[in-house]
């Protein structure tokens, strides 16, 4: 039999109409050599003979014996260009999988107007805040939302957002945020089930002091004091005795303390035992968390470096009014997930998974029912319609000018699909946690694959996403999270006209022709978006008739669940290069579970039936 090929890809621009963003798409793999991997594989030794191709890692697999892999980061005229590059897999010095985004067609001058520090002095007037680290900014090539290239200063900053600071202009080209959110002593959790805490004696006391595992857990009791969390947040405090979380005679009362160092721990626990993976950062660093933060406060973040104490991240867990705090076995795992996700990226590239904006062309007009209470009319919409901002929801918009990103008379439809990754990953690795710390039985604490259920309202389904409306508080309409790539959320995107800045509007397509208004602002629809590779994580075990499509997947099992979870732990860890949308996410779980189990496996038939009823089909054939 002749090499299994999973894709080739020669973009950019054949696949969902992405000619707007000019990515160069080298997605291939083969079991042995093959001409399309051959093929690209020259074009990556051509590129680094070049100098726009700079192998900025390589390394031994970590799992795999016998296996490299490297990263090349692109750079324009000696600048990286944020996120693009490739991934090459090699088994014995030939190459056995190559993925990757290179961005063509940038032409932008590479020599800024001014130096690192006074960037850095505009970055801190524009923001009104300083330097989170005591670092000047980076100069990078960044790709906005608008799909502009910008040479531009990065740094991230003490309100927990990362600025894109245009090396030209002296203005914010761009920013993101810094967080992600979602939305042996012994204790009772949330929902009174008794645990088992590793704990320190300090004096009289005991702390939720966690030396035990390798990697050092500690966990912070904050009491409320808003001022102590920001200025840990950001540095401003080194964190002391007295701020661990701490109880007398080592019988524990407070919930949140409870369940949140007891889940970290037996998180990490997961991550060694089962993924071969020690610590979130895979080197055992310190592991540091806080809770009793705000009252009200009805979320819970992990905040990447160098946030956090010792500048090493830090999770966060907040409460319901009234409510109990967010520390469900679920969503602890999730956020930590976020950690490995990060670090694991950044270390086998150097740019941890990065917020990577896709586009499809839309319909060339829409027509409001109704004037929306943001900017546009009744009537009907046409691309290049000029609109003028005046929502008081950001003032120092108002009175600016800007159209909605269009192409050939198109409207184009936007969605973060690098940031949905992100979410997709840890909800998959939430709910693989909850099977291994609860019992998949009725009732509270069970193991299941709906997101946040024990802490009330559940946030997602993996196993029916459409069972569930995206935004419930905030969409007046019941639009259901998407089970398929073709119903994902896509958002026109706003650009002002006196600097090309863009933003996410609250104009929404969920099948690429009609538009939708919803009172959101702002956001990209990272976690709405999440649930269509968690799907297939789902189909890929359980198996089951997908809703939309009516198609059927076996699956491999609920007894044969690690598998699965290996399989898709690999592809991020070891594969999935950090500027992704999410085909080629879909084909670094197919590599993994070739690399795993083999191409005859019923782990990747399960794994490749279920991403293709997802709307990621591949075509699996020899060559």
């Amino acid at each position: 039999m002749g090499a299994v090929v999973f894709l080739a890809l020669s973009g950019p621009a054949e696949v969902r109409g992405q000619e707007l963003r000019g990515p160069l798409e080298i997605s291939a793999a083969a079991s042995t050599g093959t001409s399309s991997l051959r093929r690209f594989d020259a074009l990556v030794e051509t590129l680094a003979a070049g100098g726009e191709l700079v192998l900025a890692s390589s390394r031994p697999d970590l799992q795999l014996r016998g296996r490299t892999q490297q990263f090349f980061q692109q750079y324009h005229e000696g600048v990286p260009v944020l996120g693009a590059g490739v991934s090459r897999q090699l088994a014995g010095g030939a190459t056995v999988s190559l993925l990757g985004t290179i961005e063509t067609g940038i032409e932008l001058d590479p020599r800024p107007r001014f130096q690192s520090v006074e960037a850095l002095d505009l970055l801190e007037r524009q923001t009104g805040v300083g330097v989170l680290a005591n670092a000047l900014p980076e100069l990078v090539i960044v790709q906005v939302p608008s799909g502009r290239y910008v040479l531009a200063y990065r740094a991230t900053m003490r309100d927990l957002r990362t600025y894109y600071l245009d090396a030209h202009g002296g203005f914010i080209a761009h920013d993101v945020s810094a967080v992600k959110e979602q939305t042996v002593g012994a204790g009772n959790g949330i929902l009174g089930q008794r645990k088992k805490l590793s704990t320190s004696r300090s004096g009289g006391t005991f702390q939720a002091y966690d030396r035990l595992r390798p990697a050092e857990i500690i966990t912070l009791d904050l009491r409320y004091d808003t001022e102590r969390v920001e200025a840990l947040f950001v540095g401003d405090a080194v964190w002391a005795s007295t701020d661990v979380a701490s109880d007398a005679d080592n019988t524990w009362t407070d919930q949140a303390v409870v369940d949140a160092h007891a889940y970290i721990g037996l998180t990490y626990d997961y991550l060694a035992t089962r993924q071969g993976w020690h610590g979130v950062d895979g080197r055992n660093g310190r592991i540091f968390s806080m809770v009793n933060i705000e009252r009200g406060y009805r979320n819970a973040l992990y905040a990447f470096p160098p946030a956090g104490p010792e500048g090493l991240g830090v999770f966060a867990f907040g409460e319901a009014e009234d409510g109990p705090p967010i520390v469900s076995a679920d969503t602890v795992a999730h956020e930590l997930m976020h950690a490995v996700t990060y670090h694991s990226t950044e270390q086998r590239t150097g740019t941890p998974l990065t917020d990577s904006y896709w586009s499809i062309p839309g319909p060339a007009s829409f027509t409001l029912d109704e004037p929306s209470p943001f900017v546009l009319q009744a009537g009907v919409h046409e691309c290049g319609q000029s609109y003028t901002w005046d929502h008081q929801r950001r003032e120092e918009f108002i009175g600016r000018k800007f159209k909605f990103l269009c192409g050939d008379g198109r409207f184009e439809l936007i969605a973060n699909e690098g940031g949905a990754i992100h979410e997709s990953w840890s909800d998959m690795f939430g709910a693989a946690f909850e099977f291994m710390v609860h019992e998949p039985a009725r009732g509270p604490l069970r193991a299941d694959y709906v997101i946040g259920e024990d802490t009330p309202p559940a946030r997602r389904s993996l196993a029916r996403p459409r069972s569930i409306t995206l935004g419930r508080d905030v969409v007046p309409i019941p639009i259901p999270y998407p089970d398929a790539a073709s119903g994902m959320v896509r958002f026109l995107v706003g650009v002002f006209e006196d600097n090309g800045q863009g933003f996410f509007s609250p104009f929404i397509s969920v099948d690429g022709e009609n538009i939708l208004f919803i009172p959101s602002i702002f956001y990209d629809g990272v976690h709405w978006n999440s649930t269509v590779l968690s799907h297939a994580f789902y189909l890929a075990i359980e198996g089951g008739t997908h809703e939309t499509s009516g198609l059927t997947v076996p699956g491999v099992g609920g007894d044969r669940r690690h598998d699965v979870e290996r399989v898709f732990f690999r592809a991020m860890t070891e594969l999935i290069p950090p500027r992704v949308n999410v085909e080629i996410a879909a084909l670094a779980v197919r590599i993994a579970a070739l690399d795993l189990f083999g191409a005859g496996s019923d782990v990747f038939a399960a794994v490749h039936q279920a991403l293709n009823v997802v709307g990621l089909e591949i075509d699996a054939g020899d060559e």
